[in-house]
């Protein structure tokens, strides 16, 4: 279609889709995934002072089941109430977006303590003929997986968002189909391996090696995404000797690193690294729809300052 202009020729309608946004000359970006707003060191406080509250009460109490009941949906709940008044993102979409990771989080809980016993919980729960996993860890891992992606995109660490790039020898494709199929293929063979070999002291860890390598070889690793995996790979087992150590929150099998077994610091690694890039995808997926059709509340109170100021406000969309 063309519109009409008065001055001269036809002139056609901007199309719908944004073209593609590089980032880099041999690496694209779906457009997207490239309208993720960087998290602002107030976003990330945001989710690491949730974070360190939880992770203190379950130091400090995980064995009293009422009041880790009661302060974990607390702090959820708090930390939706701080973003809708200090994220620079839509709400809906953060609370779509937040829901998403909860679920994630709790089914791959599920999954790994309920069929495969993988690790067990040693902490009390509500119905223990049900589950061993107390409700509120499966609450807290949505936090868990939200901060990893607002970490990674985090304005500091200089975050930006996924290539789509898969790369062997001199092949290249940047289909971010492939890209997401062979990453989630990393993911579900290395689960699917830890599932038969929890109690091997070495087929435990090797697959996850195996992965990380492959992982590197295919995509490669940002500056960004090495410093994100090396602070996950210090972090991250530190965090879980401090829960099992001190809060006596789980128990795994081979634990030599204080309680951790090596498989979980080279996996916490690897889902991080595909976990920052699928989320900000799904991110992206969530905000092109109709779940942020309004305008953020900062949005609108930007909106009626700038009318009373005289100026023009247009209604922001996130549709691509």
């Amino acid at each position: 279609m063309r519109a009409a202009n008065p001055g001269g020729a036809p002139q056609p309608l901007p199309s719908p889709i944004p073209p593609q946004v590089t980032s880099h000359p041999a690496r694209d970006v779906d457009a997207r995934v490239a309208s993720f707003p960087r998290t602002s060191t107030r976003e990330l406080a945001i989710d690491g002072v949730a974070i360190v509250a939880v992770s203190a009460w379950l130091c400090a109490a995980a064995s009293n089941l009422l009041l880790m009941t009661v302060c974990v949906p607390l702090v959820l709940g708090l930390r939706v109430a701080a973003y809708a008044r200090w994220g620079r993102g839509r709400l809906r979409v953060e609370v779509a977006f937040l829901t998403l990771c909860t679920l994630l989080g709790a089914f791959n809980d599920w999954n790994s303590v309920v069929n495969h016993r993988v690790y067990d919980y040693t902490v009390p729960v509500y119905f223990p003929e049900l589950t061993t996993i107390p409700i509120w860890m499966l609450l807290f891992w949505g936090l868990i997986l939200r901060f990893f992606v607002t970490l990674g995109t985090w304005e500091g660490l200089g975050g930006t968002a996924p290539t789509n790039e898969t790369r062997l020898g001199p092949w290249r494709s940047r289909s971010p189909w492939l890209k997401v199929l062979v990453q989630l293929a990393l993911v579900l063979v290395t689960r699917q391996a830890i599932y038969q070999t929890t109690a091997d002291p070495i087929g435990s860890w090797v697959p996850f090696l195996l992965a990380g390598a492959l992982y590197v070889v295919l995509f490669g690793l940002t500056r960004v995404e090495r410093k994100l995996a090396l602070v996950v790979l210090v972090v991250g087992p530190l965090v879980e000797v401090l829960y099992i150590q001190v809060g006596g929150l789980h128990h795994y099998k081979l634990g030599w690193l204080g309680g951790v077994p090596v498989w979980i610091a080279l996996w916490w690694v690897l889902a991080v690294m595909v976990w920052r890039d699928l989320g900000q995808r799904v991110w992206g997926w969530l905000a092109s729809t109709g779940t942020s059709a309004r305008p953020h509340r900062a949005e609108r109170r930007a909106g009626r300052r700038g009318k009373s100021d005289g100026g023009e406000w247009s209604r922001m969309t996130t549709r691509s």
